[in-house]
């Protein structure tokens, strides 16, 4: 009896304690208007993307973001932000993302987007997966990217957005 005892009192602060980290998570400054200044530097970053314009994305972006790839296989690529505005700036072609039902959150000065996307290259699609955009708010009160993490899959990717999705977002950008 004194063992179910001592192993009870043990478990139950490591079962609440357990409960209590995997709870949703409710971001308390989340606001429409927040929320659209959020989507706001996501549509700018495409459309910088779409444009190969360097120096307009440099503006959304916090001096040392950092792109993060995992690609097909698991093979996984960093970049900097200085390697990814060269890329942008003499990279060619047409190109065409879109993301659709994005999930925000945000909540005091940080953002996080998380949102499916496909990805085409001169009209053709080449590639889908899902952008995961860390935002955070300076001191003007202008949302930066600090860091973009993505996946590349190749297979099994969705056509798009579901035509009847009143959250599809047709965005033109690259990675």
């Amino acid at each position: 009896m004194r063992l179910r005892s001592l192993v009870s009192s043990a478990l139950l602060p490591l079962v609440a304690m357990s409960l209590a980290v995997f709870q949703p998570v409710h971001a308390t400054g989340d606001t429409s208007a927040e929320r659209k200044a959020v989507l706001h530097v996501i549509d700018q970053t495409f459309a910088a993307m779409a444009a190969h314009d360097a120096a307009a994305m440099r503006a959304l972006l916090v001096p040392g973001t950092v792109f993060s790839v995992r690609k097909p296989g698991g093979t996984i690529k960093m970049e900097s932000d200085e390697d990814f505005l060269h890329a942008l700036a003499t990279g060619k072609g047409e190109w065409r993302e879109r993301i659709w039902s994005p999930q925000v959150l945000i909540d005091h000065g940080l953002a996080q987007v998380w949102a499916p996307y496909d990805f085409h290259l001169d009209g053709k699609f080449s590639h889908c997966g899902i952008d995961s955009f860390a935002l955070v708010q300076d001191a003007g009160g202008q949302w930066r990217i600090s860091a973009i993490a993505y996946n590349v899959q190749v297979e099994g990717c969705p056509t798009g957005p579901k035509p009847s999705s009143k959250a599809a977002v047709s965005r033109p950008a690259t990675h």
